[in-house]
């Protein structure tokens, strides 16, 4: 799975085993809206600017959880996403950056790390 970092607004609503596009982190359910505006009648809560990170090795689960502890991870069964919260939609933009940064940048070194290591042998 590719890794995936994204600014969204994040709606949380009730959980909907049939509704393919909901998101659950920490035993919350969340639809992600395209627009802060956007929001059905019947829901009273507002969305909330976040950023939405999926991905699929462990090494940036580690990083994830290592460098930015209030991220919400889900679903229970697989731990392939997390949710982290944002002030606001312009540090929402930030924080993805940030989180882009934290990611690949280990990964680079990982790269330059091994290159290292083949050179001495």
């Amino acid at each position: 799975m590719k890794l995936l970092v994204e600014p969204v607004w994040a709606l949380q609503v009730l959980p909907d085993d049939e509704d393919e596009d909901l998101h659950e982190f920490a035993l919350s359910w969340y639809r992600f809206t395209p627009d802060s505006d956007w929001v059905e009648p019947t829901l009273k809560s507002s969305p909330r600017p976040a950023v939405w990170v999926r991905f699929g090795t462990v090494e940036h689960l580690a990083r994830l959880q290592a460098g930015f502890p209030e991220a919400r991870l889900g679903p229970s069964s697989k731990y392939t996403e997390a949710l982290i919260f944002s002030e606001n939609w312009q540090a929402a933009h930030s924080l993805r950056e940030r989180i882009l940064d934290a990611l690949q940048e280990e990964d680079g070194m990982d790269e330059v790390i091994r290159e290292d290591t083949l050179e001495d042998y």
